[in-house]
């Protein structure tokens, strides 16, 4: 055999199984969907509610959670936490010290607030999730995150 034919022979069997993936994916009842959903912003907080709930909130109802003394979590690398953040926030350390953390300060029922850099940043929503499959129940998205919150002139810190 030569190489074209090895190289035709590889095609082959990646486009199998891709397809293969795909059909198995759209046969499961729990399938995997090909686009994240949006998450829901929410209207109007209950606080009281018992319900799971993973949504994403606007500055002023993160600026309540933070009157309510909620725990903010910081998912940005260490570099930018370290530079400014949300005052009292915890930053995204590896997964399972971040997961004794919290769970050494409140309980997984507890609301917890995630955010990141900016409205386009997507690591609050990943580690959001991360922290639903961990069994946490009230998960916050602030999307704005350090963007929004510091030109706000709400209270940060910085460690130097």
């Amino acid at each position: 055999m030569n190489f074209k034919n090895h190289i035709s022979q590889v095609y082959f069997i990646l486009a199998i199984s891709i397809t293969a993936s795909f059909a198995v994916n759209i046969l499961r009842p729990n399938s995997i969907p090909f686009l994240a959903k949006e998450l829901e912003q929410v209207e109007n907080i209950d606080f009281d509610s018992d319900e799971p709930l993973l949504l994403t909130i606007s500055l002023d109802q993160a600026k309540e959670f933070y009157d309510r003394n909620t725990l903010f979590l910081d998912a940005r690398d260490e570099v930018y936490f370290n530079k400014g953040h949300i005052r009292g926030a915890i930053k995204n350390v590896f997964f399972m010290e971040l997961l004794f953390n919290i769970e050494s300060m409140q309980s997984k029922e507890d609301p917890l607030v995630v955010y990141c850099g900016d409205p386009g940043c997507g690591d609050s929503e990943d580690l959001a999730y991360n922290l639903q499959d961990a069994g946490f129940t009230k998960l916050y998205v602030f999307k704005g995150g350090w963007l929004e919150w510091s030109a706000a002139n709400f209270p940060s810190e910085s460690i130097d």
